[in-house]
């Protein structure tokens, strides 16, 4: 069920909105606005150099893991499997490590010395 009364304040408070916002305003809008502007906080603006020295260090940081990562020449062994080897057992004993968990021995024996030597 509809109050009347509450009807009658809504439309009295809507016809007094609208006489207001007919009203010529009190300031000109530049000034209105330059007011409202000086109360906010001032905002920092970002330092461009700190988005420069971001980047930078973004692009390091890429370059340093896709380095690390990329897979290595044939020739060439990771530092840490290169420490990992087992010292030489002889001279005659070659040593190849293919992986973290694969050593390979290869013995080579003194051969006859006229069909070359070591075979």
């Amino acid at each position: 069920m509809r109050d009347p009364d509450r009807d009658d304040l809504v439309m009295s408070f809507e016809d007094r909105l609208r006489e207001w916002s007919r009203r010529s305003p009190n300031l000109p809008t530049s000034i209105a606005r330059t007011r409202v502007l000086a109360r906010l906080p001032e905002v920092s603006r970002p330092v461009p150099w700190l988005r420069l020295a971001a980047a930078a260090a973004l692009v390091v940081v890429l370059v340093v893991a896709v380095w690390r990562g990329s897979p290595r020449p044939a020739g060439e062994v990771k530092g840490s499997i290169a420490w990992n080897c087992p010292p030489p057992l002889d001279r005659n004993i070659v040593v190849w490590q293919l992986d973290d968990r694969t050593t390979v021995y290869f013995a080579l024996r003194p051969g006859e010395p006229d069909k070359g030597g070591v075979s």
